[in-house]
């Protein structure tokens, strides 16, 4: 064997197609595809940026400048450091990042250090949530039952032999 971690070089080869992350996205991306992944990368990015209000609007992830003579490992970590920075979008509350905004969103609905905060400036709203009564399923009562509750644990079914 090679006597290293993770197998990935055999005797200097490489198993398998040679991919980059892309810095847009974070999909990994054939290199011999790279170009025309990137201008629909990021014509997707401008479209999806133009239709939002200016003041959510993002700029696009800058490209990693690297060198002509770095290797494919190194453009593949650089691109995924950008992606993780800038391609990401961060929880204004606790910091944590998503892939889509529709998960931010998800998550800011459900983040105690979040309540009250805008997706863009992490700034409180003027319609922070002032009647929100803690757990999702609870009555506006704050009487903690649950509109749709479910019996607990498994069901159980009584044995015809004993």
């Amino acid at each position: 064997m090679d006597g290293g971690g993770g197998g990935a070089n055999v005797g200097g080869a490489s198993k398998g197609p040679r991919s980059l992350c892309c810095y847009i996205c974070g999909h990994q991306c054939l290199t011999s595809s790279w170009e025309i992944h990137e201008k629909g990368c990021i014509k997707k990015w401008e479209e999806t940026e133009a239709a939002k209000p200016p003041g959510q609007r993002r700029p696009l992830p800058r490209k990693p400048e690297l060198g002509a003579g770095a290797t494919l490992e190194e453009r593949d970590a650089a691109a995924q450091q950008a992606y993780n920075t800038e391609g990401k979008c961060a929880c204004p509350g606790c910091g944590r990042s998503f892939a889509k905004e529709e998960s931010l969103a998800k998550h800011m609905k459900g983040c105690d250090k979040a309540a009250g905060m805008s997706m863009s400036s992490g700034r409180p709203t003027s319609a922070s949530r002032k009647g929100f009564g803690g757990s999702m399923g609870e009555h506006p009562g704050g009487e903690g039952k649950r509109e749709h509750s479910k019996p607990a644990g498994p069901r159980s079914m009584c044995c015809y032999i004993c």
